[in-house]
């Protein structure tokens, strides 16, 4: 049997730099369903939730997913890594998860099914790359092993709020077994944020999809970084916004990876299928 992956996307309305962003339009179209569209797209995703809480303040997200045919989980607001255990101990016979965030309306579907491949190529828990960039922020696949791994040793109390156990996670790559996968060099960007957080995000992002979504419905990564490129006052229009202290500090542990011991590598593809 094949293994399976399931994706989970962490979405919450009380979002406190930023309320609402996962219902804001682009294209006319919220962001959670632009989300959970390129999801669908994925040739390896196999199962779609999105994770949201019971509080009232959620009750519009979680209307809009029911009306819209998106599986919804609803469980504690503040302890999200439980709303990833919940649901993975309700359908068990995945053997991967997708940790999106719900604030990532660009996730690239082929990096998520090139992550998918290289772990199921090595029996691996999480994949590597020593310059990832800034492209491919909120779409990382890890083996659903390390998640309760993660929850069972884990000693920080934000492993259970945002991170998810992403702190653990990056405290501790001995334990897990690390793929090394790289996206193109021609998607290796620095310096741009695609992601939302702030009001200057959802302006951009606004933008992009203005001047891409009319063509085909459809938006391409790479076509966002050309844009980008050819038009850098675009990305400066959120490049004063810092990383959250969570993220900065994940990074800063995560750069110890490149002397963690890799179990293998593989090259990504566009073709995988």
């Amino acid at each position: 049997m094949k293994n399976k992956t399931i994706a989970i996307v962490q979405a919450r309305m009380s979002s406190t730099r930023l309320p609402g962003k996962v219902l804001k339009p682009l294209a006319g179209l919220p962001v959670i369903w632009h989300i959970h569209n390129r999801l669908t797209q994925c040739k390896l995703i196999d199962r779609i939730v999105v994770a949201t809480s019971t509080h009232e303040t959620d009750d519009e997200l979680a209307r809009y997913c029911e009306e819209n045919g998106i599986e919804c989980y609803r469980g504690s607001l503040d302890d999200v890594l439980s709303r990833f255990l919940n649901i993975l101990k309700k359908y068990p016979d995945y053997s991967y998860v997708a940790r999106i965030t719900g604030d990532c309306p660009l996730i690239h579907p082929q990096f998520i099914d090139n992550q998918i491949t290289a772990l199921s190529k090595y029996d691996g828990d999480v994949t590597w790359c020593g310059n990832i960039g800034s492209a491919f922020v909120g779409q990382g696949v890890h083996s659903v092993g390390s998640i309760f791994l993660a929850e069972k040793n884990s000693t920080d109390p934000r492993d259970r709020m945002d991170a998810a156990g992403g702190i653990y996670l990056a405290r501790n790559p001995q334990y897990f077994r690390i793929v090394e996968l790289c996206p193109p060099a021609n998607m290796v960007v620095e310096n741009l944020r695609l992601t939302i957080d702030e009001e200057k995000d959802y302006d951009l992002f606004s933008k992009i999809f203005d001047l891409l979504w009319h063509k085909n419905n459809w938006i391409e990564l790479g076509d966002v970084l050309a844009l980008l490129k050819q038009f850098p006052d675009l990305g400066e229009i959120n490049n004063d916004i810092p990383n959250s202290e969570l993220n900065q500090e994940v990074l800063l542990l995560k750069e110890r990876w490149a002397k963690a011991k890799k179990i293998g590598y593989m090259e990504y593809s566009d073709k995988l299928i």
